[in-house]
C-alpha cells in the first residue's frame, strides 16, 4: 500500500506519517526532501520560503509533477509507502497511476494549527495569526505550478482529522485509519 498524506500547514501530517512508518514498517519518502537534495547540491538554505520558490521554479521548469515522478522511481515492487509533503495536484495525478495509493488529508482546525506552530518553535515559521494565514494562503494557489495544498486536499480518499493534542489518543486514531485503509485499499 502507498499512503500518500496532504493537508494544511501543521495539521500533524509529519506526525501520522512517523508513526506510520515507526509501527507498520512503511518506508517514507517527502517530495519537500526531493527538493532539499538539489538545493544541497547548490548550496540554497533550506528555509520553508527557499522551498517555496524552489520547488515552484523546479516544476515549471520540469513539470509539475517531478517531485512525484522522483520518489516513484525509487519504488520496489511489493514494499509499502508512506508519502508526504504533496502539495500540487498534478503530483497526485501521478501518485494515483500507481497500484494501491490512496490520499488522505490531515487536518484540523486553523486555531489548533497556529497553537501547535507556535509551541513547536522551528525557524522560519510565521510569529503571528496574520502570517500564518498569509503562509497558508501562499500555499492554497489554484493553479500553476505553485503549491495548491487546497485543491490536493479535495482530491483526497480519505480525510483525517488530528485535532488532538494527546499523542496517545492521535496514536489510536491512526491505528483505526490503518485498519480502514488496509481493508479499504489493500490488494
Amino acid at each position: 500500500m502507498i499512503i500518500g498524506l496532504t493537508g494544511s500547514y501543521c495539521s500533524g501530517k509529519d506526525t501520522v506519517a512517523d508513526y506510520i512508518v515507526g509501527k507498520s514498517g512503511f518506508l517514507h519518502f517527502s517530495l519537500s526532501d526531493e527538493i532539499r537534495l538539489i538545493m544541497k547540491e547548490q548550496n540554497i538554505e533550506p528555509t520553508r520560503e527557499n522551498l517555496i520558490v524552489f520547488g515552484t521554479k523546479l516544476r515549471q521548469e520540469q513539470g509539475n509533477d517531478v517531485l512525484a515522478k522522483s520518489v516513484i522511481s525509487k519504488f520496489e515492487y511489493g514494499k509499502n509507502y508512506c508519502i508526504t509533503s504533496i502539495r500540487h495536484t498534478q503530483e497526485v495525478q501521478k501518485l494515483k497511476t500507481v497500484q494501491n495509493f490512496v490520499l488522505v488529508n490531515v487536518d484540523a482546525p486553523q486555531s489548533v494549527r497556529f497553537a501547535r506552530m507556535q509551541r513547536r518553535k522551528r525557524h522560519g515559521d510565521p510569529q503571528t495569526l496574520e502570517k500564518f494565514i498569509e503562509l497558508e494562503n501562499k500555499e492554497a494557489q489554484s493553479s500553476g505550478s505553485g503549491q495548491q495544498v487546497a485543491l490536493c486536499s479535495k482530491m483526497a480518499d480519505i480525510t483525517f482529522i488530528n485535532d488532538t493534542n494527546d499523542i496517545k489518543e492521535l496514536y489510536k486514531k491512526i491505528d483505526g485509519l490503518l485498519k480502514d485503509l488496509q481493508e479499504k485499499y489493500h490488494e
